[in-house]
């Protein structure tokens, strides 16, 4: 338990030092938008490139946790737009919520954490989920975002603009290009591969001094105490693993440590994925940055259970 206290213990510094800069004014207001907008339009791009340029993924793939990860996924994830849609939002806040329940902090939790308690064999499946989740779970929100804002001019206009929206946004477009630059099979010169790495590693920590900023702004009891903040935050700690548990045991009769892994990475709190694309298309971000924070918080406990009682 305290060396996943100890883990995740700066995740929540980081959201309290934007809090407390946003609280004594140290930052002028509408700052934190402003690092939302650094986050998503430089370093997120350059941390996807730099990790799918970066991994064997020859050696690295399971099919199978692959699948059952996806799959798990995509259902949570339309279970939060259930959640959206309850809240009488409009399409494009849906996609957020959907984001918001199923988006996993993989990077800046899940990787440190698991290598910690289970050691290097963790670490593919952690890189796999993260680029899957990172690639999988933007193009459905920015999809979903850009076809509410056109579905008004007839639904071909709205996928035109939908697939308009995926070329322009930088983190799918970067993701592509380092795809394709993966396939060539040419190495990553190493000025390329030091600044991509450099780069990308100030997306989370800057992502989180937002959130807390954006904190700073509103009554931080109401955003933990809202009911939407908690059906979200039990869709995301409780209903994800246990729906990735059915997949993994049930359907595709996994064991081991890749069975292991794909219910811990489903069971991390939500990332701060949700809130760089709140930001980027102006929603409202007051339940997203309510439910990075409630879920972070549980976690201690759900996480501590699931690696106590779950087969290796």
């Amino acid at each position: 338990m305290l060396a996943i206290v100890a883990t995740i213990a700066p995740v929540f510094l980081m959201i309290a030092a934007g809090y407390g800069a946003g609280r004594a004014g140290i930052m002028p207001k509408g700052a934190g938008e402003i690092l939302t907008r650094f986050v998503t339009w430089i370093a997120l791009p350059a941390l996807m490139f730099h990790i799918i340029v970066t991994t064997d993924w020859r050696s690295l793939w399971d099919g199978n946790f692959v699948l059952a990860f996806l799959i798990g996924s995509g259902i949570v994830c339309a279970l939060g737009m259930g959640i959206g849609r309850l809240r009488g939002l409009p399409i494009a806040d849906i996609a957020v919520d959907g984001f918001n329940a199923s988006f996993p902090n993989i990077a800046y939790i899940g990787l440190p954490l698991f290598l910690l308690a289970l050691g290097p064999a963790s670490a593919p499946f952690v890189i796999i989920a993260a680029t899957l989740t990172l690639v999988m779970l933007f193009l459905i929100a920015i999809v979903t975002i850009e076809m509410g804002y056109h579905r008004d001019q007839g639904l071909w206009h709205a996928m035109g603009k939908a697939m308009t929206g995926l070329v322009k946004n930088p983190v799918i477009a970067f993701s592509a290009l380092g795809a394709a630059y993966w396939l060539s099979g040419l190495p990553l010169p190493a000025f390329a591969e030091q600044f991509t790495r450099l780069l990308g590693a100030a997306a989370s920590p800057t992502a989180l001094v937002a959130i807390g900023m954006f904190l700073a702004e509103r009554p931080l009891r109401e955003a933990m105490s809202n009911r939407f903040v908690l059906m979200l935050s039990a869709t995301k700690l409780i209903g994800h693993p246990l729906i990735t548990a059915a997949l993994v045991y049930g359907l595709f009769h996994m064991r081991g440590l890749p069975a292991m892994m794909a219910v811990l990475i489903a069971a991390l709190p939500t990332g701060t994925g949700p809130f760089m694309v709140a930001g980027f298309y102006a929603r409202d971000g007051k339940v997203t940055s309510g439910t990075i924070l409630v879920t972070t918080l549980i976690s201690v406990m759900t996480l501590s259970v699931l690696l106590a009682f779950l087969p290796r």
